[in-house]
């Protein structure tokens, strides 16, 4: 057996002399042990005083919050109370209001029945106004000549609308200019049938006739050595003859899509719509027409915005 080293024997406490090891670490190893055990000890602690800081921190921000949130919900609470103090006020506001919209309610529901009878009231006045030549016809166009036959000139316009025969008439005559007017364009010519019926028969194949040969009346139609076109129309009283003439112009303006006289009444279309309406008076007209613009404006933005969008 070899002989313990140096080492061996201070870490064992080996006897030398005897050569018996002794059971009893040697100081130097305790106090080694010591050393480490108190720096061991000392980060533990360490680590311990900071974690115990930072869940203090910790929980004092918590404890912050939940002041904070408890003075909230008291204030809250507070105007929560305050309300219900209230709400016996509200309910007879409330009341109030309700019954003041039931008022407003019955009134426009009234007001609503009173439109309603004075449109059918215009409507019938309209209809009492135009009754007396609902069935004319009115000739513009025709030269005037001092041995005209106006009987003769109806009688050929029939003719050339495969009329056979004419049409019965009541009279026809020329309407007389002021001396004052200073006009020389020739007189119209009134045209009053029997009824409506046969008006509406003359006018149908006037139709026909500009569909078919793709062109207006001619005066060579009626006897005269010219090709200039001459128009026969429905007769209007001087307040739809006006209407009629702003409607063209609307016309024009693309603010309505048609224009058209029915029972000596004028009738348009609305740009954009299949609706069709009776104009009894200008006023009447200024407001659709009004309404039409705004809504052309609003589609024209609409369409601009989504092509700036699709761009």
């Amino acid at each position: 057996m070899a002989p313990p080293t140096k080492r061996q024997r201070e870490n064992t406490a080996i006897d030398v002399k005897g050569g018996r090891v002794s059971d009893a670490p040697s100081p130097q190893l305790l106090e080694l042990i010591n050393q480490r055990f108190a720096e061991q000890a000392e980060l533990i602690s360490t680590s311990i005083r900071s974690a115990e800081e930072r869940i203090l921190g910790q929980l004092n921000g918590r404890i912050g919050e939940v002041a904070g949130d408890v003075e909230r919900l008291s204030l809250r609470v507070q105007q929560l109370e305050a309300q219900l103090e209230a709400i016996p006020d509200l309910q007879a506001k409330l009341n109030d209001l309700q019954a003041k919209l039931q008022l407003k309610e019955e009134a426009g529901a009234a007001l609503g029945i009173e439109a309603k009878l004075m449109t059918k009231v215009e409507a019938k006045l309209a209809a009492q106004a135009t009754e007396g030549i609902a069935a004319d016809l009115r000739i513009h166009g025709v030269p005037y000549t001092e041995s005209e036959n106006l009987r003769t000139l109806y009688n050929a316009l029939c003719f050339s609308l495969n009329l056979s025969p004419p049409p019965k008439i009541k009279d026809i005559y020329r309407v007389k200019q002021r001396r004052s007017s200073g006009s020389t364009v020739d007189p119209v010519i009134i045209v009053k049938l029997e009824n409506v019926r046969e008006k509406i028969i003359i006018l149908r194949q006037i139709g026909a006739y500009r569909r078919e040969h793709k062109q207006q009346l001619s005066l060579q139609l009626i006897g005269f050595e010219s090709h200039v076109p001459f128009y026969v129309n429905e007769q209007l009283t001087k307040a739809h003859y006006e209407i009629f003439k702003a409607t063209i112009k609307l016309k024009k303006q693309k603010l309505l899509t048609a224009v058209f006289i029915r029972r000596s009444l004028v009738h348009v279309r609305e740009a954009g719509s299949d609706n069709i309406f009776c104009i009894n008076e200008i006023g009447e007209l200024s407001a659709l027409c009004s309404d039409n613009a705004l809504q052309q404006q609003n589609a024209t933005a609409t369409e601009e915005s989504e092509r700036s969008f699709r761009n």
